[in-house]
């Protein structure tokens, strides 16, 4: 079993991850580990690939986000890295790293424009957030499989309706020709508002064929994929950390999740486009590189202009001498 010591071991540092200099030299060792020191911003670091401040590779915190996203709960994570890394990390601790690179990975994939076809599909179910139920809303490309919108809500109404569509359309940069979805009363009315008349709502019960010959059992197959998306969700105490790792899922199923149906590779990279994003890896590693970028920055010292007193000419008072 490789531990957390061997892949520190096995590492060959150039440059100092703090300041990017390659001015290092051998620290010592501690616990079996070697330490390194960096002559430039004169701080000790270890070669492990973690970011600065944090003790853990970006390898095993990208595997603890990998399988939490891949439906895996908190317990089975902490075994995972436990035998296939020997690092022992809490379930909270964990759960840090989640939310933490969560934020991040919607960030990084926020200005990806996917390319997609005219036919969408939304469905919408109940997911449970702080023991009340409340309703999870998707919208799909039916061509690709991007997954172009999801909203959580507490009712499913017209106006949450048109909010979930006003997104698919933003991410997708257009409008669809047609949308399939179930029986919900509130679909009709809020397609209607976002998309006008050019857009067409098909109505189809489970694996029934439409009059244009496509089956909505698409529909039923996305809502098997929802399900399995609600379970990672289950649990949530309040509604922000919801939407965020909600969000965070969107990503890691257009960009990480591979499909079956796309030939074993996610949708993002089917449409053969560049792509901001491949992996957990390059999530953290794109994390460091913004921290170290802003970092030097920081340490710029602006050109502010000297100011310049004028020197004032001494005034000695003159005083009268008093007769003898």
């Amino acid at each position: 079993m490789m531990t957390i010591q061997n892949v520190q071991q096995n590492q060959n540092p150039s440059h100092c991850p703090n300041c990017e200099s390659d001015h290092i030299v051998k620290y010592g060792t501690y616990e079996g580990v070697q330490r390194y020191f960096c002559k430039v911003c004169k701080r000790k670091f270890v070669p492990n690939r973690a970011l600065p401040k944090m003790k853990t590779p970006s390898n095993v915190v990208a595997s603890a986000l990998s399988g939490y996203f891949g439906g895996m709960p908190l317990d089975a994570i902490q075994r995972h890295l436990q035998q296939q890394y020997g690092v022992y990390m809490s379930e909270m601790g964990i759960y840090n790293w989640i939310v933490r690179f969560a934020g991040q990975a919607v960030k990084q994939a926020k200005e990806f424009k996917p390319v997609t076809g005219d036919t969408w599909v939304a469905d919408e179910t109940v997911i449970k957030v702080g023991g009340k139920n409340v309703w999870f809303f998707d919208v799909i490309d039916q061509d690709s499989r991007y997954l172009l919108a999801s909203r959580i809500a507490l009712s499913r109404n017209i106006k949450e309706t048109a909010l979930v569509m006003k997104e698919a359309q933003r991410v997708a940069g257009k409008s669809p020709k047609r949308i399939l979805t179930d029986g919900m009363t509130a679909y009709p009315d809020g397609i209607e508002g976002v998309f006008g008349a050019d857009t067409k709502h098909q109505l189809g019960t489970p694996f029934s064929v439409l009059s244009s010959g496509e089956s909505t059992a698409i529909v039923e197959r996305f809502h098997g994929t929802m399900k399995d998306r609600t379970n990672v969700i289950r649990g949530f105490k309040n509604m922000e950390h919801a939407n965020l790792l909600t969000d965070a899922w969107l990503v890691h199923y257009n960009f990480f999740k591979e499909h079956e149906s796309l030939g074993n590779i996610p949708p993002a990279q089917a449409m053969k486009t560049p792509v901001p994003l491949k992996d957990w890896v390059g999530v953290i590693q794109a994390t460091n590189k913004a921290m170290v970028s802003a970092k030097a920055c920081a340490n710029v010292t602006e050109n502010r202009p000297i100011r310049i007193t004028p020197k004032m000419p001494r005034i000695t008072p003159k005083f009268k001498r008093l007769p003898k």
